[in-house]
């Protein structure tokens, strides 16, 4: 009964040897896919490794077993794509009782959508930008990365013949950060196997 006993406890001592030897041998590495690129907005995208952190990368942990995946998102510093790199904070159509200058550069409907697509999304050096306190805007007042452009599109003279044109004038801030995401998966740096 006694060397019965002291075969089980020999047994269950080399099992938890063996066990601590190779938790103790498990380097956690993080493996990540190609990274690629979600939105500017934080409410379009979503992360399911621990924590859900979507401002920084996750990094594997013993807490994680090998063969442990996840989606990382992340925040990026940088110019967002072309079609995310504005927001619209603020679009005025108005009539003014003037000659049509900056014309306006496109045929489509009067919208600052058609603006900035016209300009190739690029504000940077745009003789249509006019000046404006940017503490008109809450959100241009922390970052100073808004622009106000406008252009007229000519109308028919009015009755005393004078000039007359329509006038667009759009706000955008400059969208600085973008979210990428990632498949990541957790291995063990010390696995013998490719």
């Amino acid at each position: 009964m006694i060397q019965k006993y002291f075969c089980s406890l020999l047994l269950v001592c080399a099992t938890a040897g063996v066990l601590c030897a190779a938790a103790s041998d498990y380097k956690p590495q993080t493996v990540r896919q190609e990274p690629q690129y979600l939105s500017t907005d934080p409410a379009l995208v979503e992360d399911t490794c621990p924590g859900n952190n979507i401002l920084q990368r996750f990094t594997c942990t013993k807490n994680q077993r090998p063969g442990f995946s996840c989606f990382d998102v992340y925040i990026v510093q940088g110019d967002p794509i072309d079609a995310e790199r504005y927001t619209l904070l603020d679009q005025t159509l108005t009539v003014e009782q003037s000659s049509a200058e900056p014309r306006c550069t496109f045929d489509d409907d009067m919208t600052c959508e058609n603006f900035l697509s016209a300009l190739n999304f690029n504000l940077d050096f745009s003789w249509f930008i006019a000046n404006f306190p940017s503490s008109s805007f809450p959100q241009c007042g922390k970052t100073y990365s808004c622009t106000r452009i406008a252009c007229l599109r000519p109308l028919p003279p009015a009755e005393d013949g004078s000039p007359r044109a329509q006038k667009l004038s759009c706000v955008f801030k400059k969208n600085q950060t973008f979210f990428l995401g990632t498949e990541l998966s957790c291995q063990n740096k010390n696995d013998p196997r490719p």
